[in-house]
């Protein structure tokens, strides 16, 4: 991943470790992703969004919109 999404997926993470499932469940990180947390969605399609963006041959050449 490009130093363009990092900031996002910084983000997400935090969003993530704040959320219930990791409060009182103490699930790794990576099964709460798997729950899809709404109070996290926004930075979720956020960080899809990014990474979608380095895909497209536009978004490469012009450089991704945001972070």
């Amino acid at each position: 991943m490009s130093s363009g999404c990092k900031g996002l997926m910084a983000k997400y993470a935090d969003c993530i470790r704040h959320t219930e499932c990791m409060a009182t469940r103490k699930l790794g990180l990576k099964e709460c992703m798997a729950e899809k947390a709404p109070e996290c969605e926004q930075y979720r399609y956020a960080l899809f969004q990014c990474r979608r963006g380095q895909v497209d041959a536009r978004s490469r050449i012009q450089g991704n919109k945001g972070y």
